[in-house]
């Protein structure tokens, strides 16, 4: 553009030529024998004069600016040292103005015809020069833009997992001083690294995301992973890689530490950062983070299997979480590897038996205390496994729950209860019912088909729906409070009853008897156990069935095992229980057996 501007001021023999551009920049190229101060120091001042403005809709030529203005320009040109001037708009060839072109002299000039023609020239020149290099910066920064995308989340702007994994194969490229024994005895797998050398992974999940998904909408959960990015940077600092790896998953890589006991105090900081409340829609959210690392002192080659090692570690330390703040990090070892490869194999032996009618279920009486007969009956799931025999909940539930596969699971327990006792209520005298209590799992009872899976079923068998009883689990109750009042509310329009399970065990308070729509209560069974020598627990079992009956709600003893823990129960007015001391969980056929004979 100077040199533009150089060659008009010349070929027009005029003091100074210049050329604005009306950009964001706004800015000046001016060059000529002599070139006022305004061109360099101030060009804002050619903006206020208002002279632009007249160039800009066409060519202007002002022979003698001071016989052509008006007085407040005649003052502003005279500043600008402006006596006449000749002007062409710069146009592109999309008709956008994005400059004007002068030529200028202090004094009263005449510019002819083929001075304009010259400057249009001049100016065509200019608005070539100009797109040529607007398009060779635009497809730069398009390739900028491709290149940071093909490295980088879209979300949060943090590396994504290829630019991890490739950071993580240098450095564990780096020549080591470490030297592995030659035949070592009993070698656990684990390199003596210095510790100037020591690389570390950390693999950060957050806990439940998809509950915020649910409550607040995805893009709510967009902006919380984006701020949970920002803290990460920020806590890792720069030497640091942090990635996004996908929907809730983080990772960082430090490639110098000095020791084990330093990556663990880090992956400390990090979940202690990211579990700080964050301000949604006036509520406050806080998250836990599950947190695994792996570091390049276990014997792995390859970028990959550090990551994987992270990874596994993270699992552990999920499964390991209690209560809302998550778990201590866990450093990956080769048991965690071996447990993976076990809850692996676990895992396609679930699906197998879903489909290959390896389930089935026993069932736990449920006394009246008052009359000492079977009301009812709670469904407990058993799975016959080909290989290794009759396994309980305890052996695969938690598995199942890590799957989508236990609302397969669940939905074939409440389809085979129902059918169940809708053959046992056909026993029974006229107007009798026999009501099954079946256990939600945390993941049936967010789904969106739930309500009318129980529905479905309660009419397919022609069951009243009073004799449905679900049970759901405090601690899955206190996760999201408006949730559960809306599904609970939403079974018992069913006419299905609601019972709370396991109440006692975890921290929730008495008030939930109040405030959740619930037609009975269970008291766990370490709350039962403990009554004869605890006095606390002994109260507090008082408190909940003085409440509960309070409310009109029953009231379900777990675990009863002793005549004195019978005697305590029916003392205070609790209306049912369930344990050893009157039956242990039996198949269907010992179920049957029990109604016929009427043992109690």
């Amino acid at each position: 553009m100077e040199r533009i501007v150089g060659l008009a001021a010349t070929a027009l023999r005029a003091p100074f030529a210049f050329i604005l551009l009306t950009g964001d920049d706004r800015r000046c190229f001016a060059a000529g024998p002599q070139m006022p101060d305004w061109t360099s120091h101030d060009t804002g001042a050619l903006w206020r004069s208002g002279i632009v403005e007249r160039i800009i809709g066409g060519r202007v030529e002002m022979r003698d600016v001071m016989a052509e203005l008006s007085p407040e320009q005649r003052a502003a040109a005279a500043g600008l040292a402006i006596g006449s001037l000749l002007g062409v708009p710069l146009t592109s060839t999309a008709g956008d103005v994005i400059g004007i072109i002068c030529a200028a002299d202090p004094s009263p000039t005449v510019w002819n015809e083929d001075d304009a023609e010259m400057l249009r020239g001049f100016a065509s020149a200019a608005v070539s020069d100009w797109e040529l290099r607007r398009a060779v910066a635009e497809h730069e920064a398009n390739e900028r833009r491709l290149q940071f995308d093909a490295s980088h989340d879209a979300l949060t702007g943090l590396a994504n997992r290829a630019v991890l994994l490739a950071r993580l194969r240098a450095a564990l490229d780096r020549p080591s001083a470490a030297v592995q024994p030659a035949s070592p005895p009993h070698w656990d797998g684990v390199l003596d690294v210095p510790a100037e050398e020591l690389v570390a992974v950390f693999f950060l999940d957050v806990n439940d995301f998809r509950s915020v998904n649910e409550r607040f909408g995805h893009h709510i959960g967009d902006q919380l992973l984006a701020t949970l990015g920002r803290r990460l940077q920020q806590s890792a600092g720069a030497g640091a890689v942090v990635a996004r790896l996908g929907g809730d998953e983080f990772a960082v890589l430090i490639e110098k530490l000095e020791g084990a006991d330093v990556a663990e105090e880090m992956a400390e900081r990090f979940r202690v950062v990211l579990a700080q409340p964050t301000t949604v829609g006036g509520e406050s959210v806080s998250l836990s983070v599950s947190v695994g690392i792996a570091l390049s002192t276990t014997a792995v080659e390859l970028a990959e299997h550090v990551l994987r090692g992270a990874d596994l570690a993270m699992a552990r330390a999920k499964r390991d979480a209690r209560g809302e703040s998550g778990s201590r990090p866990v450093v990956f070892d080769w048991t965690i590897a071996a447990e993976a490869r076990s809850r692996r194999r676990l895992q396609d032996e679930l699906r197998r038996a879903v489909h290959g009618d390896e389930f089935l279920l026993h069932y736990l009486p449920l006394i009246s205390l008052e009359t000492g007969q079977i009301t009812g009956v709670e469904a407990l799931l058993r799975w016959q496994h080909p290989t290794r025999g009759l396994l309980s909940p305890f052996d695969f539930l938690v598995v199942a729950e890590e799957l989508d596969i236990i609302n397969d699971i669940g939905h074939w327990v409440l389809r085979h209860a129902c059918q169940q006792v809708s053959s046992w209520t056909a026993m029974l005298p006229a107007g009798e019912i026999l009501t099954v209590a079946v256990n939600l799992s945390a993941r049936q009872f967010v789904s969106t088909e739930f309500l009318d899976d129980v529905g479905r079923v309660v009419s397919e068998f022609g069951l009243p729906p009073a004799s449905l009883a679900l049970e759901v689990n405090e601690r899955v109750v206190a996760r999201d409070m408006a949730r559960a009042m809306g599904v609970l509310t939403g079974l018992r329009s069913l006419g299905t009853r609601v019972h709370l399970d396991d109440f006692g065990s975890g921290n929730s308070p008495i008030g939930y008897l109040q405030r959740l729509p619930l037609d009975g209560v269970k008291i766990d069974h370490t709350l039962v156990n403990r009554m004869d020598r605890d006095e606390k627990a002994l109260r507090l079992v008082r408190s909940v069935v003085g409440l509960a009956r309070e409310f009109g709600l029953d009231v379900v003893a777990e675990g009863i095992t002793s005549a004195g823990h019978l005697k305590v129960l029916q003392e205070i007015g609790c209306t049912h229980g369930q344990g050893p001391l009157f039956s242990p969980a039996v198949d269907a056929d010992g179920v049957t057996a029990m109604l016929q004979q009427r043992p109690w």
